[in-house]
C-alpha cells in the first residue's frame, strides 16, 4: 500500500484471446450434416445440373452458417444459446431436405413437399439469423448478414415449379453474394444514419404539429394519434440498450433527444481472431466429412491392393489440404495470412475454398468405390477440376499477399493447378488409385514446400521470408 492518497500504479493486464465457446462448437455440427447431404447431391448423378443444384444448395447453407457465426463473433459473452439452437434446427431441416429436393428437381419426381421445405427453412433461418443483432448495430465487416433482399427470389419462388424455381435461388444466393463484394459497411452506416435522422425530424415536426393545434375543454390540447415516424422511435426506445440510466451513446435531451440517441447506428465490427478461429474450424468440419466419406465407401468395398492404395491417397490428399488451409493458411484459406484482406474478402473465399473441398471429398469416395479400375470422365473431372480450382486460389492469394513479386516466386504453386488438369484431360487409362495417388504426390509437395518456407521465415539468419512468412500480411 503506497501513501494515503497515493493511487496505485496502472498495471497493463494482458488481452484474453477470445475462442469458440461449447456452444458455438455444438452450431458448427449442423455442418457435418449438410455437408454429407449434399455430397450425395453429386455422388448419385454427375451433370451440370447436378452441380450447378449443388453449388446453390451450398451456398444457400454456407450464408445460413455464416450469419449465425458472425452473430456470435459479435455478440461474445452476449450470445444466446437458445437463438443459436434454433438456428441450428434451421439448418438441420434444410440438410434433411436435400435429397428430397434433388429427386424433384434432378429426377422430375413429385416430392414437390421437400422444395417448399427447403425454401421456407431457408427463408426462416435467415430472416431470423439477420434480425439477431441489437437494435442500432451495423455490421461493417459483412453487411449482407443483417440484410434480407436475396431472400425475396426465395419467396416468389413457393408459387413456382422447375425450373424456374431453382433460377430464383440461384437469382437470391447470387443477390446475396454481389452485395458481399459490392456493398460497404460504411456506405450503410451512412445511409442508416441519414434515414434515421430522416425518420427522427419528422417525427418532431409531427408533435410540433400536435402540441401546436387547439385543445379540449380546460386547455389541454387534444392527442393525436402518433405518426408512423413515431411509432418506429418509440419502439426503438423501448428495445434500446440503457446503460448508467442513459440511453447507449449519451444522455436525455427531452423525449426527441433521447429518441435519437437511442436510434443513431452503432458500428459494429468482427473479432479477427475469433473469426480465424471458426472458418478454420468450419473448413476442419468439412475435411473430416471427406474422411468420413472415404471410410464409408472403403467399407462397402471388396478389399484388395487397389483399395488400399485409393484409400492411402485420399486420406493423404486430406491431410495436405488440412495443411495447406489450417496450418499454413489463414481462415481456412491457403496461403492467406491474417490482415492480408478485408472481412468481407476473405469470407468470400472461405465459401470458395470450403465448396471446393467438399466436392473434392465426393470425388475421393468415387475414387475408393473404383479402386483399381479407371475412373468415368464425370468423376475424375469432379476430383482433379476440384483440386485445380483448391491451387489456383492459392496461387491468386499468393499473389495477393506478396504482390507483383509472387508471381515469379510462386510458380511452384502452379504445379497443383496444371498437373490435375492434366491428368483430368490425359488420365481416362489411368486407375483411380494411381491417379489419386499423383495428386496426393502434388500436394504433399506443396505441404513440404511451405513448411520449409515457414522455417525460413523463422530463421533469424535468413533476410528475406519466404512466400508463407506471417510477415507477408
Amino acid at each position: 500500500m503506497g501513501p494515503a492518497g497515493e493511487q496505485p500504479p496502472a498495471v497493463d493486464l494482458p488481452e484474453i484471446e477470445r475462442h469458440a465457446s461449447w456452444s458455438e462448437l455444438f452450431f458448427d455440427l449442423v455442418a457435418v450434416a449438410a455437408v454429407a447431404s449434399l455430397a450425395h447431391l453429386l455422388a448419385t448423378e454427375l451433370d451440370w445440373a447436378s452441380v450447378g443444384l449443388y453449388a446453390v444448395l451450398f451456398l444457400a447453407v454456407w450464408l445460413a452458417w455464416t450469419t449465425f457465426m458472425l452473430y456470435g463473433n459479435v455478440a461474445g459473452s452476449r450470445t444466446h444459446v437458445l437463438r443459436l439452437l434454433i438456428g441450428m434446427f434451421g439448418l438441420g431441416v434444410m440438410a434433411a431436405s436435400v435429397p428430397g429436393v434433388a429427386h424433384t428437381l434432378l429426377d422430375g419426381g413429385h416430392e414437390e413437399r421437400a422444395v417448399t421445405v427447403f425454401a421456407v427453412a431457408y427463408i426462416l433461418t435467415r430472416v431470423y439469423g439477420a434480425q439477431s443483432w441489437r437494435p442500432g448495430e451495423v455490421l461493417l465487416d459483412f453487411p449482407v448478414a443483417q440484410h434480407t433482399i436475396g431472400v425475396l427470389p426465395w419467396v416468389v419462388s413457393l408459387w413456382t415449379h422447375p425450373p424456374v424455381t431453382v433460377a430464383l435461388w440461384a437469382l437470391g444466393v447470387a443477390l446475396d453474394l454481389w452485395l458481399v463484394l459490392v456493398v460497404s459497411g460504411d456506405d450503410m452506416l451512412e445511409r442508416y444514419s441519414s434515414r434515421m435522422d430522416q425518420l427522427t425530424a419528422r417525427g418532431d415536426r409531427a408533435r410540433d404539429r400536435s402540441t401546436g393545434q387547439g385543445g379540449r375543454r380546460g386547455g389541454r390540447p387534444r392527442r393525436e394519434p402518433a405518426s408512423t415516424a413515431d411509432r418506429v422511435a418509440t419502439v426503438a426506445e423501448g428495445a434500446g440498450e440503457v446503460e448508467g440510466g442513459t440511453p447507449r451513446g449519451g444522455g436525455f435531451a427531452g423525449r426527441g433527444g433521447r429518441v435519437r440517441q437511442v436510434l443513431k447506428p452503432v458500428p459494429v465490427a468482427t473479432d479477427p481472431g475469433h473469426l480465424a478461429e471458426r472458418l478454420g474450424g468450419f473448413v476442419i468440419i468439412v475435411l473430416g466429412e471427406g474422411v468420413v466419406q472415404v471410410v464409408n465407401a472403403a467399407s462397402n468395398t471388396v478389399p484388395d491392393s487397389g483399395l488400399f492404395v485409393a484409400g492411402l491417397a485420399s486420406f493423404v490428399l486430406l491431410a495436405g489440404m488440412f495443411g495447406l488451409s489450417v496450418l499454413y493458411g489463414f481462415a481456412g484459406v491457403p496461403h492467406l495470412r491474417g490482415d492480408a484482406v478485408v472481412a468481407r474478402v476473405g469470407l468470400a473465399l472461405h465459401c470458395v475454398v470450403t465448396g471446393v473441398i467438399a466436392t473434392v471429398s465426393v470425388g475421393l469416395a468415387s475414387v475408393v468405390e473404383h479402386g483399381s479400375e479407371p475412373l468415368g470422365t464425370g468423376p475424375r473431372w469432379l476430383l482433379c477440376g476440384a483440386v485445380a480450382a483448391y491451387f489456383l486460389i492459392g496461387q491468386v492469394v499468393a499473389i495477393v499477399v506478396l504482390g507483383r513479386v509472387a508471381v515469379v516466386r510462386t510458380l511452384w504453386i502452379s504445379s497443383g493447378v496444371v498437373v490435375p488438369l492434366l491428368l483430368g484431360l490425359l488420365g481416362g487409362p489411368l486407375p483411380a488409385s494411381l491417379l489419386t495417388a499423383v495428386i496426393a504426390l502434388v500436394v504433399v509437395g506443396q505441404v513440404a514446400v511451405e513448411a520449409r518456407l515457414e522455417g525460413r521465415a523463422g530463421d533469424p539468419s535468413v533476410d528475406e521470408p519466404g512466400p508463407a512468412s506471417p510477415s507477408a500480411g
